[in-house]
């Protein structure tokens, strides 16, 4: 990819420049659109594990409370331990990341030379832009994996809820 410099030197084709410029902002639009489902898929997740943290401690407090069967609740409350590990995962996931904006700051256009220029002129500032860009996709892209990874933590803490209780179940079994 070219330099600023680069780009400052080089004879730009507007037609080109504005396809280039118009290929990255969709770019960055497709990942901050998948920032948002995963946003979305880690708040609904978040909502689950949440009732169902609560519903397996609760049963826990129950059965031990009221039965001779300790040992089940100590299984519901591993069980929902894991889930609310899973949505501590999903908290993390939603915690500010930094993402590139699709827009430019003002500041580049308002200043002499762009704001008074031509066509190669705004082809320039298109390819300062595009240039921008791709920083900005690649912040995004990271921010993306990161929170890909902790939703994928939560979500393999939530799958191994079930084995928790029946491998406790089963241990108590045996013993």
């Amino acid at each position: 990819m070219m330099t600023l410099d680069e780009i400052k030197d080089a004879k730009i084709s507007l037609p080109i420049c504005r396809e280039a410029y118009e290929q990255a902002a969709i770019r960055l639009a497709d990942i901050l659109d998948t920032k948002k489902g995963f946003e979305q898929k880690a708040y609904t997740l978040f909502t689950g594990y949440i009732t169902l943290t609560l519903a397996l401690v609760g049963a826990a407090g129950a059965v031990y409370t009221s039965s001779s069967l300790k040992v089940l609740a100590v299984a519901f409350g591993l069980s929902g331990a894991a889930f609310a590990i899973g949505a501590i995962c999903f908290v993390i996931s939603l915690l500010a990341n930094k993402y590139g904006a699709a827009g430019s700051d003002p500041a580049m256009w308002l200043v002499k030379g762009p704001i008074g220029g031509g066509d190669s002129e705004l082809a320039r500032m298109l390819a300062y832009i595009t240039f921008h860009h791709q920083n900005r996709i690649n912040r995004s892209i990271e921010a993306n994996e990161s929170k890909a990874r902790w939703i994928k933590a939560g979500i393999i803490l939530g799958a191994a809820a079930p084995f928790v209780l029946a491998l406790v179940l089963v241990i108590s079994a045996v013993c």
